[in-house]
């Protein structure tokens, strides 16, 4: 049995992508997985920067408009922007020089989302990477919060056990065809909030 196949069935309401899966499921026509399975996507700031300088590419248009409907008041989608220190200070770097470039950026600002904010929500988590660094920052911060992190393969899998899709190596096969690259892992780290009771 899959590392996947054993969370729980009772999932968050709460999604933290960071730019990799979200092109990923772009590419394969699958964002609307995020939703099926949990309920407000957390996008941190620094992601939509990063895509608004690929608009050649057709899935960082897809997800710019995305993203921009998600965040509409009242959206059955709904899209949450996560401030950053590093987003603001890309921004207006931008202001200066249009082409500027962070690298890394996308994670430095979610790493630092995540340990700043991400502990003091009473929702269960999820975050979505492709890069290794980031299950071991929630180790790292030891974070007191419910929190799932998964490689895009692993949150496939876990949408096929939950019956929203049918086949994860279909979709799995789409984003390969794309971008060859991808992290191939089916990788689940889970961490849980400390229990205080009995203290």
């Amino acid at each position: 049995m899959s590392a996947a196949a054993n969370l729980q069935i009772e999932r968050p309401d709460i999604i933290v992508p960071d730019a990799g899966p979200l092109i990923h499921l772009a590419q394969a026509n699958a964002l609307e997985l995020l939703h099926e399975i949990g309920g407000t996507v957390v996008v941190v700031d620094m992601v939509r920067h990063e895509l608004t300088g690929e608009k050649e590419k057709p899935e960082a248009r897809r997800l710019q408009d995305w993203i921009e409907q998600g965040l509409e008041p009242g959206s059955n989608r709904p899209v949450r922007l996560a401030l950053t220190d590093t987003g603001e200070a890309f921004r207006l770097a931008r202001m200066v020089k249009p082409d500027f470039k962070m690298r890394d950026g996308g994670e430095t600002a979610m790493v630092q989302w995540l340990a700043q904010s991400v502990s003091t929500t009473n929702h269960q988590t999820i975050v979505l990477y492709e890069n290794g660094k980031v299950p071991k920052v929630v180790r790292r911060e030891m974070l007191d919060a419910d929190i799932d992190v998964l490689t895009t393969r692993a949150f496939l899998a876990l949408a096929q056990k939950r019956g929203l899709i049918a086949s994860a190596d279909a979709i799995w096969q789409k984003i390969i065809a794309a971008s060859p690259t991808t992290n191939p892992e089916i990788e689940v780290y889970s961490h849980r909030r400390v229990s205080q009771e009995g203290k």
